[in-house]
């Protein structure tokens, strides 16, 4: 099973996400575990996870965030995506980057 963390400011705001992205990997049959954590997370999430998505808010992150996670692809959610809650789209996005990572 694969786990997908997205990272926010505080684990609060990418909730409603989460939920929009479980309900889209239900619906395609996609297993995985999403979960939402603040930044403060990031170092302790790293060895259980498959791919780290970042909220468009604290997209100045990443470069910290990939330095941090190694060899776990780390990418930031399209502004528009998460704006709409488009759920499927960032799951879509999720299993691209864990596809070109070999995960």
């Amino acid at each position: 099973m694969k786990k997908i963390y997205l990272i926010c400011a505080a684990g609060l705001s990418t909730s409603m996400m989460v939920e929009k992205m479980k309900q889209a990997a239900k619906k395609e049959g996609f297993e995985c575990a999403i979960q939402a954590v603040g930044i403060q997370m990031a170092e302790s999430i790293v060895p259980e996870a498959d791919c780290i998505l970042l909220g468009p808010q604290i997209r100045f992150e990443k470069d910290n965030v990939s330095k941090i996670a190694g060899d776990v692809p780390v990418a930031v959610i399209d502004m528009k995506d998460y704006g709409r809650m488009n759920g499927a789209a960032v799951v879509k996005q999720a299993q691209e980057l864990m596809a070109q990572a070999g995960r």
